[in-house]
């Protein structure tokens, strides 16, 4: 009996590890400025839009693993605010604290919405044949 080893065939989705590089960075970045927003407006809504937006922006364009789009967007919001409240000196009431942990509600239905909504593009719009 013969049995061949045949390698795997990579889906036109997949892309190469080194093509993700570009996403990390602007992930991070996005998280930042969601972190800025959240700090300089103070408005916990607005906060929320920015973090949603960013990690559906990244999980329709990258849709393979939506949860790095949200830690990565998510956490940029507490990480200013430690900034600021350690390095800078601006003190924060609990509230605030609070609500800066409670975005990762907003980037996990962001990131997985972009996910799914780039699948339903795939499947319905390109009618992609498999």
């Amino acid at each position: 009996m013969h049995s061949s080893v045949h390698p795997p065939i990579e889906s036109p989705t997949t892309a190469p590890p080194h093509r993700d590089f570009l996403a990390y960075p602007v992930a991070i970045a996005f998280g930042l400025f969601s972190g800025w927003v959240n700090q300089k407006v103070d408005d916990a809504l607005l906060t929320t839009l920015c973090v949603l937006g960013f990690s559906m922006l990244l999980g329709v364009w990258k849709k393979q693993k939506p949860w790095r789009w949200l830690v990565l967007v998510w956490i940029g919001v507490p990480v200013v605010l430690a900034y600021y409240q350690f390095v800078v000196g601006w003190p924060h009431n609990r509230g605030q604290v609070y609500a800066a942990f409670l975005q990762i509600l907003a980037a996990s239905a962001g990131a997985h919405g972009g996910h799914f909504m780039r699948q339903m593009i795939d499947n319905v719009f390109l009618k992609r044949e498999d």
